[in-house]
This record gives structure tokens, sequence and C-alpha cells, in this order.
């Protein structure tokens, strides 16, 4: 009996791991945009993404928090230190604060010849440093040099 029970527990659990999708990055572009999200597809899990309007010559950087993290930014700007690679940027990052969800968003905009994004398209990964809170995001897979054709200006 506590054979099977152990069986069903590691079939159970092996499917739960299985039906688990992790994060990957994707391109998805509209006439007016282009998003490079880092995600797991066709959900709301985000981590962070690029995006810019298209031909405008200009990149975004979005990076979902939580509210309570951003509450005493609302509106108000935010230092967020990115490096990629041995290039390092500090930005006044814009809080975009939801009360009425449990995320919210800071957001970066750079013109598409700024050194950062540069350092991007040899990079493997990327971080961004809040305060004492530093999140490292994988590149390898990202398709950044569609993106940046994308967003370059026409």
């Amino acid at each position: 009996m506590f054979r099977y029970l152990s069986v069903l527990i590691s079939l159970g659990l092996l499917a739960g791991n299985a039906s688990a999708q992790e994060r990957e990055w994707t391109l998805d572009a509209s006439d007016e945009d282009a998003y490079l999200i880092f995600g797991v597809p066709e959900t709301d899990d985000i981590g962070v993404s690029l995006w810019c309007p298209i031909r405008k010559g200009t990149v975004n950087l979005f990076l979902p928090r939580p509210t309570d993290e951003l509450q005493k930014h609302a509106q108000k700007k935010v230092p967020v230190t990115v490096s990629a690679g041995a290039e390092k940027a500090t930005f006044a990052a814009k809080a975009d604060v939801n009360t009425q969800s449990m995320l919210s968003s800071l957001e970066v905009e750079m013109p598409v010849d700024h050194p950062l994004l540069k350092a991007l398209e040899s990079a493997d990964r990327f971080s961004i440093k809040l305060t004492d809170d530093e999140i490292v995001f994988p590149f390898y897979g990202a398709d950044f040099p569609s993106l940046m054709e994308l967003c370059r200006k026409g």
C-alpha cells in the first residue's frame, strides 16, 4: 500500500512540474508598437519587457513590481540601475502605482542609441537594481536585434 501511494505521489509531482511553464522571451509587434517580453506566453506573468513605438527612436524598459513596494513612490521618479556586460546606467524610472491591483510598474525610456542598449546586443543577461533589490534576467533567446530594428527611426 505504501509503495503504491508513493508511486502515485511521485507521478502527481511529475505531472505538476510538467504543466508548469517557465518564462521565455517573445517578440510581438503591431502596426504601432513592438514588444520583447520575458514572461510565460499567453499569461499575465511578465518579468520584464522592452518595448517601443515603431520607428520613433526610443526603447522603454517596463518592470512590474508589487504595489506595496511602490506605493510610497506614486507618480514619482524611482532610481533604477540597469547593467548589461560592463555597461551600467542609472535612470529616474516613472512609478505607475495601481492601488486597485497587487502589481504596479516602473518604466524607463531610452533613445535607441543609448550605450546600455548597445551593450544588450551582446549580453547573455542583464540586471535591474532598485534600492537593495537586484533582479537578474537571462537574455539568451531574446530577439533583441529585431526589436531594435523596429524601434529605430525609419
